[in-house]
């Protein structure tokens, strides 16, 4: 398949891409592109030196100069060596390796931050979940952005190497150019040409097979197969491989063993065949590190040979050959490093191009100014004003031109079948979403005017599909580190888990589930629901918001937690969302929705009175639990 990756692209984009990966890093933190500077500029110091002082070495010897002047050039190469090797060290352990940690773990976090803060409606949007699988499928293989630093590092290197060399060079050159040889000037324009020829294939090897290699990985691949693959067989191998107990219970009690084996054996040789057919990638491997060992080994053979063969003409004194040999050798080896790295960081940056999309993405929803009043009496209205809207990608719409006046301080059931559009209006409530046409109003003012987190701040909401996560039950509870122990206690009281709470080995302290705790405990889907209707009570919104809160409850415990429930929210506005019908003989207000139109509105028994509307029906057929 030739997608982002495996096409080839202009060297602007290149650049571009480049460019933007390391402006961000560099944000992060700037010194990690500092530091490793003086550490490259060292070594390369470290080895312009050794290469004069070794020279200076052998030529004394060829000379036959006294052993103590011998000795002190030796002391020295070591001294420098050693010092500059306890500097790189320091550098490297202290410094650089922990930053660039650090800086991956940043990048990472503001990815995971991303999707964290960004708009839910964009979050729920087609664009968002595709790029989301780009980036797992651009960032699936490699070291992800440890590369960026080792290219970088590469390239720093080679620049640096190539100026120590041409200056240790620079004397030498000179001789060689006051000699008049013409013989000696040619060849070295032939030890260019053929060095240069070299090191263009070695380029263009090296381009090749990162091409090949991302053909191997994705050639052939539609994104429909990468989709099958990342989001629905991965799950089934992260299950698996991690040993997730609520997953394998029930794969133990439904034999779901061939299932297992499809979507795990099978779906893993599979992911052989889409990631790459990983024996023909090692071979790949294999035959670029040989061949790129051969030929640097000849260009240092080359160089030492023509190196000789200048010093036999009389271009150079003997003991030059180490120096003349060692910088060519060095220049040759700084430009084909430069050439291959350019290659790998473009790859790179190519690879990471899609998260930095994800994270320059802006957000749609306006975030409004307006301060929400502070009411001490909850004197707030809310009203949907022939709203419609329909979910991103969709094509039916979820509610259309909906209208509806939510009372100060009462109960309201919204009834209706399953998608009715009952979840949609909650989430157009708290702005999870914001309709495509009309308005909704809050005191008579467009909800989309007040500042978000402000607003937000009046529901308290239990959604169908609530979250639990495994820590202590108080943070669950107050969705927080710090949490208001009394408050906790009474909320959990309200919501029927008093006696249960007593018997928990540490109290609001006790882990929930064993994902991180081997003594956490596990709790019924009941206790689970009454955790989160506790959770809606501790952070006293004006507004509480009831999503199918009893869907896991017998009916008793349905009747249990609606009648404790109305003595809970006191004077607040409490709106019950449900397919079931126990709640609406505690409402004073019961709203019918059917295919996201409000049908009818009324009290239970006025409802009730028309046999031929949509809760008659409803009720009906639920009548022989509420009897």
């Amino acid at each position: 398949m030739q997608d982002d990756l495996t096409s080839k692209i202009p060297l602007r984009e290149n650049i571009k891409n480049i460019k933007n990966l390391v402006s961000y890093t560099y944000k992060i933190d700037r010194s990690m592109y500092y530091l490793p500077v003086i550490q490259i500029l060292m070594n390369a110091i470290k080895g312009a030196v050794s290469l004069v002082l070794s020279a200076n070495i052998l030529e004394m010897l060829y000379e036959k100069k006294p052993m103590e002047e011998i000795m002190w050039q030796v002391a020295m190469l070591l001294g420098l060596t050693f010092f500059i090797n306890i500097l790189n060290s320091i550098l490297q352990n202290q410094f650089i390796g922990p930053g660039r940690a650090n800086v991956r773990r940043i990048y990472d976090g503001n990815l995971a931050a991303k999707y964290q803060y960004m708009d839910y409606s964009l979050v729920d949007s087609p664009f968002v979940r595709n790029l989301r699988r780009r980036i797992y499928k651009d960032n699936n293989w490699g070291s992800g952005l440890s590369n960026l630093f080792w290219d970088y590092d590469a390239i720093v290197s080679g620049v640096c190497r190539l100026i120590c060399s041409l200056i240790v060079a620079f004397p030498i050159l000179k001789i060689i150019v006051r000699s008049h040889n013409l013989w000696i000037y040619a060849g070295i324009v032939a030890m260019i040409i053929v060095l240069f020829i070299l090191t263009k294939i070695v380029a263009k090897a090296d381009a090749k097979y990162n091409q090949e290699l991302l053909s191997d990985y994705w050639d052939g691949i539609s994104m429909e197969d990468f989709k099958e693959y990342a989001n629905f067989g991965w799950d089934w191998i992260n299950h698996c491989i991690s040993g997730d107990y609520h997953f394998i219970k029930d794969v133990h009690l439904y034999d779901g063993f061939d299932l297992m084996e499809k979507y795990t054996t099978e779906n893993m040789k599979e992911g052989e065949k889409l990631t790459g057919r990983i024996a023909k990638v090692a071979k790949l491997s294999g035959r670029m590190g040989l061949f790129q060992s051969m030929t640097g080994s000849f260009m240092k053979l080359s160089g030492y040979l023509i190196s000789a063969g200048f010093a036999l003409a009389g271009a150079f004194p003997v003991g030059s050959v180490i120096k003349f040999a060692g910088s060519i050798t060095n220049v040759i080896i700084g430009f084909q490093g430069m050439g291959e790295r350019y290659n790998r960081i473009s790859l790179t940056a190519r690879k990471h191009a899609s998260t930095m999309e994800m994270l320059s993405i802006s957000d749609e929803m306006y975030k409004g100014k307006l301060p929400v009043e502070k009411r001490m009496d909850n004197k707030y209205e809310v009203e949907f004003c022939n709203v419609s809207f329909k979910y991103p990608g969709a094509e039916q719409y979820a509610l259309k031109n909906f209208s509806l006046k939510l009372r100060i301080g009462e109960r309201m059931a919204i009834v209706g079948m399953n998608g009715s559009g009952k979840t949609t209006m909650i989430k157009l409530l708290c702005r999870l979403y914001d309709p495509e046409e009309g308005e909704i109003l809050l005191n008579g003012v467009d909800i989309r005017k007040f500042d978000q987190k402000e607003y937000i701040k009046l529901f308290s909401v239990v959604f169908q599909d609530f979250q639990l996560l495994s820590m202590p039950l108080g943070q669950n509870v107050a969705c927080a580190i710090n949490v208001d122990e009394d408050l906790a206690v009474k909320t959990l009281s309200q919501a029927g888990l008093a006696e249960r709470l007593t018997q928990l080995p540490d109290g609001l302290d006790t882990f929930l589930y064993q994902d991180i705790k081997d003594d956490g405990v596990e709790i019924s889907g009941g206790e689970a629901q009454k955790i989160s209707i506790a959770r809606a009570l501790y952070k006293d919104a004006p507004f509480v918001l009831l999503d199918e809160p009893t869907a896991s409850l017998d009916p008793l415990s349905e009747y249990e937690i609606y009648s404790r429930f109305d003595t809970m929210v006191k004077d607040k506005t409490a709106i019950y969302i449900s397919h079931r019908l126990s709640s609406c003989r505690f409402c004073d207000d019961i709203a019918v929705l059917h295919d996201g139109r409000l049908v009818q509105r009324g009290s239970h028994e006025e409802l009730l009175k028309d046999e031929t509307g949509k809760y008659y029906e409803l009720w009906n057929a639920q009548a022989q639990y509420y009897t």
